[in-house]
């Protein structure tokens, strides 16, 4: 076997899953002005994954650019490391 063979046996064997959606706290956009800053409201929201184009950190949020919303960014709480580790989902099948 070739490297990347070996590699891509290996990474078959792994199970990895992805979640399609993701439990984030997202800006209220009422309290996105200069008063409110200390003062932020975030409601939690379910953000689908599928939907997502591009994730980048601001100095304050994430800005999450979707599909249907490319120019008004989604605002999270939550940092890139957060999402990504909530991306991956959920690695039991809940039952009932």
């Amino acid at each position: 076997m070739t490297k990347v063979q070996i590699v891509l046996v290996f990474i078959y064997k792994q199970k990895i899953y992805m979640a399609h959606f993701v439990k984030l706290s997202v800006l209220d956009p009422g309290h996105d002005d200069v008063e409110n800053q200390n003062n932020r409201k975030y409601n939690p929201q379910l953000i689908n994954l599928d939907m997502v184009i591009n994730v980048e950190q601001s100095v304050v949020h994430c800005l999450i650019f979707t599909k249907n919303n490319s120019t008004h960014p989604i605002r999270v709480k939550e940092s890139l490391d957060e999402i990504l580790y909530l991306s991956h989902g959920c690695n039991k099948v809940l039952k009932g």
